[in-house]
């Protein structure tokens, strides 16, 4: 559990529902599977964390057997700073976030049996795409805070996607750093499009997996200054 990242799911729950409502919350329970929280248990303790550091404000709590509701919920100025700064993309949830076409069985194995292992062991944080993400909501706006909230974001232009582009670019005009991947025999052939031909593209192949990985965590460790 990425207790920081969960942290800022419940600050952006509140900020999003004071914003809609044009006022405080005045009962909040039962929000433990809106913010990807293991248990309400957790939630309700998260909660409590974060207004005894004084980004969350609550003007009563009323506890009964089937949990506890919180009254009069919302952010202190200093957490609408964290929630501003989230929105802006300026949050770093310590992860990356893969914008891919779904489907191609040779791209779907690559990625889960080589890029994703070695991300996680030579940089120590999980590479994440949609697939990986079980939360409600419109997947258009889940799509947007994953990428807002990740570390760095590798995007595949193997098939010419136009969401894989638009999730870069997305990233991109958040600052986010972004690195592209292509398959070589289509990168040689074919190129990418050219508004981002000139940007750092590595090419991959299933029969040189080892070079692709080395290139490939050089490039994020010199992107996020490791």
């Amino acid at each position: 559990m990425n207790a920081k990242l969960l942290a800022m799911n419940l600050i952006r729950h509140i900020g999003d529902r004071v914003s809609e409502l044009g006022q405080p919350i005045d009962q909040l329970s039962g929000f433990g599977a809106q913010i990807d929280a293991p248990s309400e248990e957790i939630a309700y303790s998260l909660l409590e964390e974060l207004t005894e550091r004084k980004l969350v404000t609550v003007g009563n709590v009323v506890k009964a057997f089937e949990g506890s509701t919180f009254m009069n919920v919302n952010l202190s100025l200093d957490g609408w700073e964290e929630y501003d700064k989230e929105r802006r993309g300026k949050f770093d949830g310590n992860y990356g976030f893969i914008a891919m076409k779904f489907g191609d069985e040779r791209l779907d194995a690559f990625v889960r049996d080589v890029v994703k292992p070695a991300i996680k062991e030579k940089l120590g944080v999980d590479l994440v795409d949609l697939r990986d993400v079980e939360q409600a909501g419109i997947i258009d706006d889940i799509m947007r805070i994953k990428i807002r909230d990740a570390k760095f974001v590798i995007s595949d232009l193997t098939h010419d996607n136009h969401g894989a582009y638009w999730e870069a670019g997305y990233a991109e005009g958040l600052g986010k750093p972004v690195v592209y991947m292509c398959n070589k025999e289509k990168f040689e052939n074919d190129g990418t499009h050219f508004d981002v031909n000139h940007c750092t593209t590595i090419a991959w192949s299933t029969e040189d997996a080892d070079e692709f990985c080395s290139r490939l965590i050089a490039t994020l460790r010199r992107s996020l200054d490791l």
